[in-house]
């Protein structure tokens, strides 16, 4: 019996720091199709790195964003091409405080987004926070896969216009822009 215990606690611990570990390469190579000079990489090297953070997923895997960060994609291919065409030039992504939960091989987890970006169309700085929901299974290679990711939450300002009230979309970003007479929107 506390044999059978430790073993399930054991794979449970395995499980979560196995998801952590793909949830960190996921952050690291979210943020390496932008280079030191917070321009996009070339399209090569845009194409390779996107796909490396495309095969963090299931086959199979959903993808639910919203407006202006992919919307709803099924699939690795079409996040491959979600994760080239990115509305950034430059991001760096921190995601933590997870919550677990495992069940054999498969996993559920919250986390906790913050991302510093650099808009591609307007260059601005922009600061995102979010929720994650994601769902995980460990695949026939033992490896741990996204198959669901969900942005819950999502809230943007931008940095350095004063005090801006938190936007949900990129478009509303872009409506409390002041514009060049001072006047927003």
């Amino acid at each position: 019996m506390l044999v059978a215990s430790i073993e399930r606690r054991l794979a449970r611990l395995e499980a979560m720091e196995a998801i952590r570990a793909l949830k960190a390469r996921y952050a690291a190579l979210a943020d390496a199709k932008y280079t030191p000079g917070y321009e996009r990489q070339g399209d090569e090297e845009m194409r390779r790195v996107a796909w490396q953070q495309a095969l963090c997923f299931t086959e199979d895997a959903t993808w639910e964003a919203g407006d202006g960060f992919g919307n709803a994609l099924t699939g690795r291919e079409q996040l491959h091409e979600w994760f080239q065409r990115s509305p950034w030039c430059f991001a760096v992504h921190y995601y933590g405080s997870p919550e677990f939960d495992i069940d054999g091989t498969e996993a559920h987890a919250r986390w906790r987004l913050w991302q510093l970006a650099l808009r591609k169309d307007t260059r601005e700085a922009v600061l995102l926070a979010a929720t994650t929901e994601e769902s995980y299974r460990r695949e026939s290679d033992e490896a741990w896969r996204c198959s669901r990711m969900r942005f819950v939450g999502l809230h943007l300002t931008p940095l350095g216009h004063g005090p801006d009230p938190l936007v949900a979309t990129l478009a509303a970003l872009d409506v409390r822009r002041p514009s060049p007479t001072g006047e927003t929107g």
